[in-house]
């Protein structure tokens, strides 16, 4: 049995909370967890960060690092603060389930006292700012942050209620409904008609805090506007379920919404899940995407190295018998820098290991809605998107796509860049994670793609045993290059273990195409018309014609999701004579060690 759903199970009565019927955790954990063979390694990982935290003292959150944003638009410094009280936060409040340290006890409930005292529960970056002032209420503001934290901080009331003093706790849950669950109820946000993560994270949180905390009429109203948000959320998706944020805010929005949907369904039986298709699609998107354990495809804002949350896994392939993706272990306390409460405690709660060291099948397939093609095939796989450039998180990437061999990605797309002001505001086009010009696509007339809400045209696609095609039509990406049209054709061959790009584009006059191939490894031309890129796992040769084109080596350090500098290249083949026509073939040939 789940624990949270347990925990739930025993703490309520039919539809409304019994607070009499509380067990100790202490007494529910000998009873249901036991240290077995899934769970040491997280508990461990707890309890070895917990006594760091015991030797510590609580920090504040520095007035500097709202000033910080305010005038430079750097998160990090905020978010540094914010993010490690987090998981102290999420630390202790597992911890405690099997742990009675009085000097823990002592520690969390100042660290309890701290943060629901907090100017707000917000990220800086999500605070609305006037001249010299912030704008509204930042105790008020509902985001992404401060809904995880009301959903934190009610379930650790009810989970620690005989370790928490009453007083504390009836503080606590004062500050959860005059921060978030008034102003919820008080006014219509815009995230509510949200197709994107914001309206499955906020909309589930708040979901979750209504089941746990509010009383019957309140509750329903409170659920009623949850639902909606929830139905905006899953209309983001088409039918293929395809999530054009990235697997990151699959894990992060979807994960949120099965969280809310699995605790209404404990409480509610008679009140289930929708059992509809694409709810199922959903849940078996991340197997198809999968390069290796710690490696996605990183369309959109997509971190380097980073895994799916085993926990939900686990929920998936009981209640939908998803397509397992490739994970080793339970997730790590670090697997998630935000170091989100439901995620972890989830993790640990619900990891079977049922589902654990599976490994990646041969997969074919193309989202439909989203336009994805994706091959993989033993240790080569391939994909390449089509789309907009109007997408959730969008870069201006459409016609790109990434290699790898052996799950070491070769071409790459630069996925999520540092998250700053400037990144989502008017100047995201110039970042090099976001613009076209660091995707593997060209640039023609010295004109990259831009954004606009026109769709590539998919001429062809097709999936056969030995091969699969896709076919674009792009020109729309390019408004101001002046082409009339321009095909992308796409042929992978699994026996010659290669893969082929046409290039054709027409237009009255075309003086320039600077074709770009970008990767986080060094290109090396080998001889005349052939370059390689040596990677750990194999390599990739590139064939193409010398007489059409000169060739570049750029090279640039850029910062990361995770605020790292790295080096990315770029090979661009520049065409050396004006045409009206160009028709341009690269082979690209698998060398596997």
């Amino acid at each position: 049995m789940w624990l949270s759903l347990y925990i739930i199970k025993l703490l309520f009565n039919s539809k409304v909370l019994r607070r009499e019927n509380y067990l100790t955790m202490k007494d529910y954990f000998h009873k249901t967890i036991g240290r077995n063979t899934v769970r040491a390694a997280l508990m461990g990982q707890i309890e070895d960060y917990v006594k760091v935290i015991l030797k510590g003292n609580i920090q504040q959150i520095p007035y500097s690092t709202y000033v910080d944003f305010y005038k430079s638009g750097s998160r990090k410094e905020f978010e540094d603060f914010y993010f490690e009280r987090r998981k102290e936060l999420t630390a202790l409040g597992l911890y405690l389930q099997w742990n009675d340290s009085k000097k823990a006890i002592d520690y969390f409930q100042e660290l309890l006292w701290t943060i629901s005292n907090e100017f707000s529960w917000c990220l800086a970056a999500h605070l609305p700012y006037e001249e010299d002032t912030f704008g509204e209420d930042p105790a008020k503001v509902i985001d992404l942050f401060s809904a995880e934290t009301a959903q934190t901080l009610s379930e650790i009331i009810i989970i620690h209620k005989d370790k928490i003093d009453l007083l504390l706790s009836n503080h606590i849950k004062k500050q959860i409904k005059e921060r978030v669950i008034n102003p919820f109820i008080d006014k219509n946000w815009e995230w509510e008609t949200a197709t994107h993560n914001w309206s499955a994270v906020c909309g589930g949180c708040i979901g979750i805090v209504a089941l746990l905390i509010e009383k019957e009429e309140k509750q329903k109203l409170i659920l009623n506007k949850v639902e909606k948000a929830l139905e905006y959320y899953i209309s983001g998706f088409g039918e293929d379920g395809a999530t054009l944020e990235g697997i990151g805010y699959w894990s992060y929005g979807f994960g949120y919404y099965i969280y809310y949907k699995a605790l209404k369904n404990e409480i509610y039986p008679k009140d289930n899940f929708k059992e509809n298709n694409k709810i199922k699609a959903i849940a078996n998107f991340p197997q198809s995407i999968q390069i290796s354990e710690e490696v996605f495809l990183p369309f959109s804002d997509v971190p380097p190295n980073m895994t799916l949350p085993s926990g939900l896994i686990s929920y998936l392939y009981s209640k939908y018998n998803i397509k397992l993706p490739l994970i080793e272990k339970i997730s790590s306390l670090n697997f998630d820098h935000c170091y989100r409460w439901a995620h972890v405690s989830r993790n640990l709660w619900w990891t079977s290991e049922d589902i654990l060291k599976k490994e990646l099948s041969n997969i074919s397939c193309y989202f439909e809605d989203a336009q994805w093609m994706i091959h993989r095939k033993d240790k080569m796989f391939f994909a390449i998107k089509g789309g907009s450039n109007n997408e959730p998180h969008n870069h201006n990437d459409i016609g790109s796509f990434v290699a790898a061999i052996d799950g070491e990605i070769i071409l790459a797309d630069l996925g999520a860049g540092a998250y700053t002001k400037g990144y989502f505001g008017s100047e995201r086009y110039t970042y090099n994670h976001t613009r076209s010009y660091w995707h593997s696509v060209p640039i023609i007339n010295k004109c990259e793609q831009e954004e606009n809400k026109l769709i590539s045209n998919v001429v062809k696609y097709n999936i056969q045993n030995d091969s699969i095609e896709f076919d674009l039509e792009l020109s729309s990406a390019y408004p101001s290059a002046e082409i009339n049209n321009f095909y992308r054709k796409v042929k992978f061959e699994n026996n010659k273990g290669m893969f082929t790009i046409e290039d054709s584009i027409l237009g009255e006059d075309i003086t320039l195409i600077n074709e770009g191939f970008i990767s986080y490894i060094k290109p090396k031309v080998t001889k005349v018309g052939e370059v390689i890129w040596s990677g750990k796992k194999g390599n990739i040769i590139l064939s193409y014609n010398c007489d059409i084109f000169d060739y570049s080596i750029e090279e640039e350090e850029v910062t990361n999701h995770y605020n790292e500098v790295i080096s990315i290249y770029r090979l661009g083949l520049l065409t050396r004579n004006k045409e009206k026509e160009f028709i341009m073939a690269f082979k690209f040939y698998y060398e596997i060690i």
